[in-house]
């Protein structure tokens, strides 16, 4: 098979104090019929922050529901990840040429990882869109198709796909029981399936990123970091980006430092240091005219910790970048009951309410007038934050998200079981 990611022990137990006893008797009871299920999730070495830290959690915690899932990542030689690299930003809707023989190194990526799939399964699900040919290559390879349900579960806003791409993605899915989606909005006109399901994602209570940080551990870190917690704070957490204008939040902050001199900006980006290279010296620079900016990237060694705390500490939380997939930073921010102002992204069209757990805002002028209005008014501010916090709770929790993949899996496996007999 496949590399298998090492996970650690997780008990939905743990989970009472914050969704209660029944939350959690109701998964037992979903996960029974399902006791002995063999799972696999499917992901590529490069997969999402968002990919990864739901299935960090959720796969531990299926484990204890007895079910028996495991989670391995496909072989990506080297010469595959360019193509990887442009099939992602192809289907996102960047304008990247997707040629003929991208599309015969595609097919030789996933029949590569055919020949290394040597076990069945009772469900497969694959997160890596890339290896959505992996079903029809098994298929060709063994000169039949392999047992059990496959799904492909689609986390990222297709809509503005390359044509030749998207026909490439969308023929072999064609090939798949189900597809999963994490926002009905995602859902294109022409999706290749006809059984689709909307599983949305749950942000982990517990985890280190989202879980209260004590004052004084605070304190540290933040005296580490050049911090002052007597000037109000800004901060823009990303994990990419690739998707935004990098200088448009200091233009933002630029306006807002006009009516308060005393504001603090804190940008914090965790994508690999290959994409940010380019945009972080010009940042720097424009950052050092400014003043009272702090950069931080993945060279910085930002543990959770210092995210949950950069998040705790902020007067308000910005989100101006247009993400074409699930954000857990955004939901995360939402858990922690902080006051965010966003750009209209899909994925925030899909999460936030404008004026309710948010304010929208697009432009540099439009963002700056709303966070100077939230400084200006924290009894607002900490009314949208208890809002947001509130819409979490309700519907998207890890345990949530655990209880739609549950219901999901049994109608599938339930269908195929009553096909096959």
């Amino acid at each position: 098979m496949f590399g298998a990611i090492g996970l650690s022990n997780r008990s939905l137990n743990e989970y009472e104090p914050v969704v209660g006893s029944a939350a959690i008797r109701r998964l037992r009871d979903l996960a029974e019929p399902l006791n002995g299920l063999r799972v696999l999730h499917v992901t590529s070495p490069g997969a999402s922050n968002a990919v990864r830290t739901l299935l960090d959690c959720s796969v531990p915690l299926m484990h204890d529901l007895d079910l028996e899932v495991s989670w391995q990542q496909v072989r990506m030689p080297g010469d595959m990840w360019d193509m990887d690299q442009d099939l992602r930003r192809a289907l996102s809707g960047y304008p990247v040429k997707w040629t003929a023989e991208r599309g015969v190194e595609w097919w030789l990526f996933n029949q590569g990882n055919a020949e290394q799939f040597d076990k069945d399964y009772d469900m497969v699900v694959v997160h890596h869109t890339g290896s959505v040919g992996l079903l029809p290559a098994i298929t060709r390879l063994r000169g039949g198709r392999p047992p059990g349900v496959w799904t492909w579960h689609s986390h990222r806003d297709y809509r503005a796909a390359n044509f030749q791409a998207w026909a490439k993605i969308r023929e072999a899915a064609s090939t798949y029981d189900a597809a999963f989606y994490s926002y009905r909005e995602f859902i294109r006109p022409d999706a290749p399936n006809k059984r689709n399901m909307v599983i949305a994602p749950g942000v982990d209570p517990l985890g280190a990123r989202a879980r209260p940080v004590a004052q004084g551990v605070q304190e540290v870190i933040l005296g580490q970091r050049g911090i002052s917690l007597d000037k109000p704070i800004i901060a823009q957490i990303v994990f990419s980006m690739r998707d935004e204008d990098p200088l448009h939040v200091l233009d933002a902050y630029a306006l807002v430092k006009e009516a308060r001199p005393d504001v603090q900006l804190v940008v914090v980006n965790m994508s690999p240091s290959g994409e940010i290279h380019e945009v972080y010296e010009m940042m720097s620079a424009r950052a050092q005219e400014l003043g009272d900016v702090l950069i931080l990237t993945d060279l910085d060694r930002v543990g959770n910790v210092e995210l949950s705390t950069l998040r705790e500490v902020s007067n308000v939380l910005l989100h101006q970048g247009l993400p074409r997939g699930v954000s857990m930073e955004l939901l995360e921010e939402m858990w922690q009951s902080r006051p965010i102002v966003s750009g209209r992204s899909p994925v925030a069209l899909a999460m936030l309410k404008d004026g309710v757990s948010a304010i929208f805002a697009d432009t540099p002028l439009e963002q700056a007038n709303a966070i100077v209005q939230l400084m200006d008014n924290p009894k607002a501010a900490n009314r949208l934050g208890r809002a947001a916090h509130a819409a979490v709770a309700r519907d998207l929790l890890i345990t949530h998200f655990l209880e739609r993949y549950l219901k999901a899996t049994a109608r599938l496996v339930g269908k195929r079981a009553r096909k096959e007999s």
